[in-house]
């Protein structure tokens, strides 16, 4: 990245955030857990609500404690990607070691197998990550913070 000009960098930057953002959703809504859970680190803090999470086993453990089969379908927008101003180091290739992305998402969710014809919005919430650049040359998220906005108790995932 280091030869590229500023404004490219920066698109592929975002390009590279919007990418892990967008598998963690793909992989979340198609039931895929341990490809969830590979797009973090493996000391990664989770925090959602009161719960707060650490490690890659807790955050999967979050997703298969569910008693029933849980459909959903998380969209995002919104995206905004800044370094983390305590960090000035920086990868060979000049990427920076953190960054911080934060997005407004969207969750639709149901407490049944799909096809669901009762669809509703359990969550809109704003995410706040930290994206760390891991010695195997991906973006992994380190923290996730994710802050309810609005949300549906009707549709909150039944545990245990």
């Amino acid at each position: 990245m280091t030869n590229l000009p500023a404004a490219i960098s920066t698109a592929l930057l975002r390009a590279e955030v919007d990418a892990v953002l967008a598998d963690w959703a793909w992989h979340l809504d198609h039931g895929d857990y341990d490809a969830v859970v590979e797009l973090f680190t493996e000391d990664a803090l989770f925090v959602t609500g009161a719960v707060e999470l650490r490690g890659r086993s807790a955050i999967k453990n979050r997703y298969t404690e569910r008693l029933v089969v849980r459909s959903t379908r998380h969209t995002y927008s919104g995206l905004r990607v800044d370094l983390v101003a305590s960090d000035s180091s920086a990868a060979a290739d000049g990427r920076p070691a953190q960054v911080r992305a934060r997005s407004t998402w969207v969750n639709f969710a149901a407490n049944a197998p799909v096809p669901v014809d009762d669809v509703g919005v359990y969550l809109v919430a704003d995410f706040d990550d930290v994206l760390t650049w891991c010695d195997d040359d991906l973006w992994r998220i380190s923290e996730r913070r994710i802050i309810p906005v609005f949300r549906d108790p009707s549709r909150a995932p039944v545990t245990g």
